[in-house]
């Protein structure tokens, strides 16, 4: 098995499939000191079985039984993964879904934030644009790109994570962002977060606390511990506190691109 460090967590980690992490997880290959904080094995199976004892989460059933399922012990340190690969039509994608709602799990025990989001570098400063599936946030980070070009790179296009420590609020990418592997084994200081709604003006609103505190839960997992939630309500509240929150009525016009930098940046950048 190889070893990985993603968003400072050592995880050690085979996947079997191309599809999604070849010449993408390769970036966060990992020969330091450090002990491994996870280990995930992935196993597959013409015919799964639902366990009966141990620690275990089903995560899909079919009429004729279980799909896949997770064995771990108390301190989710060795994960293992079991996928019936007969009865799913793209295995490759199976492995890619589960190996992330395992990771996007061990990151908030970690105390680190997933926020469903595109975040790009502009500069050394990290933007992240959040909204629900389709709304256009890939399209309104990829416009920053055209217009800004070496200005602008990749953090991560589908899964930021954020981190709140005494320093500052810091963004890490992650090899999960989909099949186009848009992202960087990078960690960058947060400057604002712009929630995207499809419209027509391209006006940017600053959200007060409250409606902040509303999108951010909405564009995040919510943890299956409710001690872990509680913590990332305290994080959110500081991030809500020293971070700028922006609404973007959004179109599909470069204005949208114009709009947002001048209310981040004003004519200084």
């Amino acid at each position: 098995m190889k070893t990985y460090l993603i968003a400072n967590m050592v995880i050690q980690f085979e996947y079997r499939y191309d599809n999604y992490f070849k010449n993408n997880i390769e970036h966060y290959l990992y020969e330091g000191p450090r002990k491994v904080d996870h280990t995930i094995r992935l196993n597959y199976a013409l015919e799964l079985k639902e366990p009966t004892e141990g620690n275990f989460r089903i995560f899909s059933k079919s009429v004729s039984g279980v799909k896949a399922y997770m064995l771990y012990d108390n301190d989710y340190k060795n994960i293992e993964i079991w996928i019936d690969e007969d009865t799913f039509t793209d295995a490759a994608t199976a492995e890619y879904v589960y190996t992330g709602m395992i990771f996007l799990e061990l990151a908030q025990r970690h105390g680190l934030l997933p926020l469903h989001g595109s975040a790009i570098n502009y500069k050394g400063d990290c933007i992240l644009f959040a909204a629900p599936s389709g709304t256009g946030k890939s399209t309104h980070a990829k416009m920053w790109k055209h217009l800004y070009k070496d200005d602008v790179s990749w953090v991560n296009d589908d899964k930021p994570l954020l981190e709140v420590t005494n320093e500052g609020i810091f963004v890490y990418g992650t090899p999960f962002s989909g099949q186009y592997a848009s992202n960087t084994n990078d960690k960058k200081p947060l400057k604002a977060i712009v929630f995207l709604k499809q419209g027509i003006t391209d006006k940017v609103d600053k959200l007060n606390e409250k409606e902040s505190l509303k999108q951010l839960m909405q564009n995040t997992l919510r943890p299956s511990e409710e001690a872990l939630w509680d913590s990332a309500l305290k994080h959110f509240e500081y991030i809500i506190k020293n971070t700028p929150i922006y609404m973007l009525d959004a179109s599909l016009s470069t204005n949208a691109v114009k709009a947002v930098k001048n209310a981040i940046y004003g004519d200084l950048n």
